[in-house]
């Protein structure tokens, strides 16, 4: 009976671990827009993969492209209402100098890390100045941050030159 129990509840865990990983744009698409650098570039892999055109959102640090899947947003380019499945965020900074993933669940966030390691970017260690922040590193690839923000807020992941 334990084993039953064990082997249905692990189960569950390796399809919650699937779905966070099939619902979300992974690290090697999102890799492979930062690249590109382009809006054009960004649509195509985007919208392939179910995600939605939102326009272009302005702040103190400039303007973004912006995708969503399976969530809203405002009309400020806020996080709105969610739907079914892993909700998350695109953003690709129109000078293509950064791209931004933004996850709204704790194991698509730790899906993408361990998609990351396997891509064989080194893990680095958390940054003492800013907690939750780790720092990842390949040779002649971007930089992949993985930020933890104050919850209620999403998991953030950076891509950066």
């Amino acid at each position: 009976m334990m084993k039953k129990i064990f082997l249905s509840f692990f189960g569950l865990l390796l399809a919650m671990s699937i779905q966070a990983q099939s619902d979300v744009v992974s690290v090697k698409d999102a890799i492979r827009i930062f690249q590109g650098k382009t809006l054009e570039k960004a649509k195509r892999i985007l919208e392939n993969q179910g995600y939605t055109y939102k326009g272009v959102s302005t702040d103190k640090y400039g303007k973004d492209y912006n995708w969503v899947k399976n969530m809203n947003l405002t009309k400020d380019f806020f996080p709105a209402s969610f739907k079914k499945g892993n909700s998350s965020l695109v953003l690709l900074a129109e000078n293509g100098t950064t791209l931004y993933v933004y996850l709204f669940n704790r194991a698509a966030f730790n899906a993408y890390k361990k998609q990351a390691k396997t891509l064989g970017y080194e893990m680095g260690e958390v940054i003492k100045s800013t907690p939750g922040t780790t720092v990842c590193t390949k040779e002649g690839q971007p930089t992949i941050s993985f930020i933890e923000l104050q919850q209620p807020l999403p998991y953030c992941i950076q891509i950066t030159e």
